[in-house]
């Protein structure tokens, strides 16, 4: 009831967030889209996490590592197309497009990746609270062991997620493609090149997720042990 009336309250508010940022863009080609995607980012945690948890440590963990792992993912994404000089990357299907598809990739990475990031922080965030608070005095190198086990668990269904999330909207253009008789090579590559970049980049910044917010999780739960 309350609490999914809440997600979908807080779903119609990113969509606003969203709406408004890209027509700021849009309207203001001077201001750089990876600034207003990073703002919009912080609102989309914020106001997610707080609508889904309430305000209390667990989201305060789960907010703080989103953050972190999602600017950290965009900041590994962008060193390594800056070494390889984006090589293999095929931006075509951006061609249409007036502005830098450059900028215009690494701002739908920044947003891509986040969804998948807060689900593994809010999980494990969660996961780890509740542990804590079916036993006070568990000692933390249990908790960190059981927080790595949760976190491998969780790791390679949210890649394959994203994955299948990513590659799903190029279902139209691969069997038009394929209909014409396309090398099976160039086809993938035409199509695919952007996307699967993507979720490489997601899937490092859900990697990174799992132990940023294990020690958040642990520097949090030090803090209400010393209370006790």
């Amino acid at each position: 009831k309350k609490q999914g009336a809440l997600s979908v309250v807080s779903l119609a508010v990113n969509a606003v967030i969203l709406s408004v940022a890209l027509d700021i863009y849009i309207r203001n080609s001077d201001n750089s889209l990876l600034i207003i995607c990073g703002i919009s980012i912080i609102l989309f945690t914020v106001l997610s996490l707080i609508m889904a948890s309430g305000l209390n440590e667990k989201t305060y963990t789960a907010i703080i590592a989103t953050l972190l792992s999602t600017f950290a993912s965009l900041l590994i994404a962008y060193v390594a197309l800056l070494v390889t000089k984006e090589q293999g990357i095929r931006y075509e299907e951006m061609a249409f497009l007036t502005r830098n598809p450059q900028i215009i990739f690494m701002g739908g990475l920044l947003i891509g990746s986040l969804g998948a990031v807060m689900d593994v922080a809010i999980t494990m965030s969660s996961s780890i609270f509740e542990l804590f608070e079916k036993n006070n005095e568990i000692r933390l190198s249990i908790l960190k062991k059981s927080g790595l086990e949760i976190g491998k668990d969780i790791m390679g269904t949210m890649t394959n997620i994203l994955f299948f999330a990513y590659v799903s909207g190029t279902i139209p253009a691969l069997l038009l493609y394929f209909k014409n008789a396309s090398p099976l090579g160039f086809t993938l590559s035409m199509n695919l090149s952007v996307e699967l970049a993507r979720a490489l980049a997601g899937g490092i910044g859900i990697v990174l997720t799992i132990p940023i917010t294990l020690y958040i999780s642990i520097f949090f739960i030090k803090r209400k042990q010393a209370k006790l």
